[in-house]
């Protein structure tokens, strides 16, 4: 292994949540503390980009020691981990937001209004409550997402039977088209933001705002939803058994058919770099 005083030529690393640093179950896979250690000890920079919202994701990054801002929302919110200053926001313009809770509404899915650090829903039921008592997020009943008084989104989100989450994603596109970004999650679950979010964006300006050259970036990831950083990065790495377009989008693909492709492609690049 590399000595911990050896600087690399990257400077900053990205890394996605769940699926990539997070098991099925919500923990921290084995390993992964140590592995950003020894990246911070190299010198680099580590954040988290992820599709939570900033009150678990500043969790994880006190689980795992990270102090740089934090890109949340699937690249529409970039926050302080410590003070929780905003330095990056993309929210939905009102008459879009209304005109997405219509939608949602129309294909008669569940849906969630993420406002202020909170989420706003027209339905209450049992998971919603369980998710925000777990992540310290308020949960909020209303009447109708549509008026929500001048108070623009950071995102929409909408679950519900697979067939339907489809159907509601193909009406998104063809209603709202370049206006939004549209994130599968996983079968029965999709998040909506602005066009000018997504991770990619997020860490081109989270990058500059630190003086660090694209170049200099690496993006770690294995979702739909991580394309655009692991393009943009001058590394893209992919780990686990991701798909093929996120794939296609990666420098190295590292698939070690376990649990812990993350924790080896940080020990890849840290045996392989130059020094």
């Amino acid at each position: 292994m590399c000595g911990g005083q050896v600087t690399l030529k990257y400077r900053l690393v990205a890394i996605d949540l769940d699926g990539t640093v997070v098991n099925k179950d919500g923990a921290i896979i084995p390993g992964a503390r140590d592995a950003v250690r020894r990246l911070l000890a190299r010198g680099v920079g580590v954040t988290l980009a992820t599709g939570r919202m900033y009150q678990p994701s500043n969790r994880f990054a006190e689980e795992l020691n990270i102090s740089a801002p934090l890109i949340c929302y699937q690249g529409a919110l970039i926050r302080e981990p410590d003070n929780g200053d905003v330095l990056w926001h993309k929210p939905l313009p009102l008459p879009l937001a209304r005109t997405i809770v219509a939608e949602i509404r129309e294909g008669g899915v569940h849906q969630y209004a993420y406002v202020d650090g909170g989420i706003y829903v027209e339905e209450m039921r049992e998971e919603d409550l369980w998710y925000a008592q777990r992540n310290g997020v308020e949960l909020k009943l209303v009447d109708d997402l549509t008026v929500l008084p001048n108070r623009r989104p950071t995102e929409i989100a909408a679950r519900g039977a697979p067939a339907d989450i489809d159907r509601l994603i193909a009406r998104i596109h063809v209603r709202c088209g370049p206006e939004v970004i549209v994130n599968k999650v996983h079968a029965s679950f999709c998040e909506i933001a602005d066009a000018e979010a997504g991770k990619g964006n997020a860490l081109k300006y989270l990058a500059g705002r630190l003086g660090i050259p694209q170049s200099q970036t690496i993006a770690i990831g294995d979702s739909p939803n991580d394309v655009s950083m692991l393009r943009w990065a001058g590394l893209g790495i992919v780990v686990g058994d991701a798909p093929d377009e996120v794939r296609a989008a990666a420098d190295w693909v590292i698939d070690n058919g376990a649990q812990d492709s993350f924790c080896e492609a940080i020990a890849h690049l840290l045996d392989h770099s130059e020094h």
